[in-house]
């Protein structure tokens, strides 16, 4: 027979590990609510990693975000062709294939353009 006080130990137990979950569920997966949104173009490329971690590194994003979201640009890039990355509500960049081109567009760091062969074209103007 269990005795009443590793009872309320048990039930104690669970109640803390069911807040646990449902923190996690809560905040987890969205703790940094950015969003990688596909967006339709005329042109898709299939990029390696390099490129990917270049032009996302570029455009300002931190080692991190680019591991957690790279494959997402680089899935939009390669069947969608453009790509649309929020934080919250702001658009924080947009990444569109043109030929063997990248266009980004940042909130906060201008324009560039990207070639897959011959690696930075232009860079830097605020928009």
């Amino acid at each position: 027979m269990i005795s009443i006080k590793h009872k309320s130990e048990v039930y104690h137990a669970i109640t803390a590990l069911s807040l646990l979950i449902l923190a996690l569920g809560l905040f987890g997966c969205s703790h940094s609510g950015i969003q990688v949104i596909p967006l339709s173009s005329r042109g898709v490329l299939d990029l390696d990693a390099s490129h990917i971690v270049e032009i996302m590194r570029r455009a300002g994003f931190s080692d991190m975000q680019i591991v957690e979201y790279g494959e997402q640009v680089h899935d939009g890039l390669a069947q969608s062709g453009a790509v649309q990355i929020k934080i919250g509500r702001k658009v924080e960049a947009i990444f569109a294939v043109n030929g063997n081109d990248i266009y980004i567009s940042t909130r906060l760091r201008g324009y560039f353009i990207y070639n897959i062969n011959a690696g930075w074209v232009t860079g830097g103007g605020t928009r």
